[in-house]
């Protein structure tokens, strides 16, 4: 079974899943080093990194050679933005700020084909190599990111009128802090409640759920809480532990 066929399986099915994000590394060879078969995906993102459409093409492809399942975070649920990432060779996308099932209709829209969706058919690495249209859909992702009162507020009929075509719920956990008044404190009282909830909502529909994790306690912590989604850490975060790491060492050499 190849890692989209699996990674489909897995969010069906709401079993762990573990993805990473690049967001100031584009290199195809750090990518390489990285495709560990435990890595179900690699986002690169396009809201806060480096990445647009000149500078992802290559590591999408690259993506698409080893099998590695690939998500764009765009900057907005606009037609252009996630059309475009799937063209390139995207597997999916992370849509930011989702308050709405007005929201979701664009993003399905620009994700899926006609009758699902309205999608353009074009784009040199929309399709895999040998894969049937009729396939297409089945191995295309889409994980829509809670970040507001209104986006909770509004997940049950998110998930009543668009459930079918989201792959995972998410949670941009310092996005929500601000929202919810307790600005980078992602372990404030109101921000345990507020994640509790959208993963409890999340299962009670039986939608795979994940948030940000900047390590592997966060990771533990919110797994506990029910999420099955761990999305750990970025590039920039695993240079710096490891450049700090061996600095403290070396500056300790007498």
């Amino acid at each position: 079974m190849n890692k989209y066929t699996r990674l489909a399986e897995k969010f069906s099915k709401c079993e762990k899943i573990l993805g990473t994000t690049m967001t100031i590394f584009n290199s195809t060879v750090i990518l390489e080093q990285m495709n560990r078969d435990s890595l179900d995906f690699v986002l690169f993102d396009a809201e806060h990194g480096i990445f647009d459409t000149q500078n992802t093409v290559g590591v999408l492809h690259a993506c698409r050679l080893m099998g590695l399942p690939s998500f764009v975070r765009v900057q907005d649920s606009a037609y252009h933005l996630i059309a475009k990432a799937i063209d390139m060779g995207a597997d999916g996308v992370m849509i930011p700020r989702v308050d709405t099932p007005e929201q979701l209709r664009v993003a399905v829209d620009a994700l899926l084909f006609y009758p699902e969706g309205r999608k353009g058919c074009g784009g040199h690495a929309q399709m895999r190599p040998g894969e049937a249209f009729d396939e297409f859909g089945k191995t295309r992702f889409l994980m829509p990111q809670i970040e507001s009162p209104m986006g909770i507020e509004n997940l049950p009929r998110m998930l009543e009128e668009y459930g079918k075509y989201i792959s995972a719920v998410m949670i941009g956990p310092y996005d929500l802090s601000v929202m919810v008044g307790t600005p980078k404190d992602i372990k404030s009282p109101i921000m345990i409640e507020s994640i509790q909830k959208i993963f409890d909502i999340s299962n009670s529909y039986g939608k795979s759920c994940g948030i940000f994790c900047d390590n592997e306690v966060l990771a533990q912590k919110y797994r506990d809480m029910g999420c099955n989604v761990l999305w750990t850490a970025t590039d920039k975060d695993f240079f710096m532990r490891g450049f700090n790491l061996e600095l403290d060492v070396l500056e300790n050499i007498k």
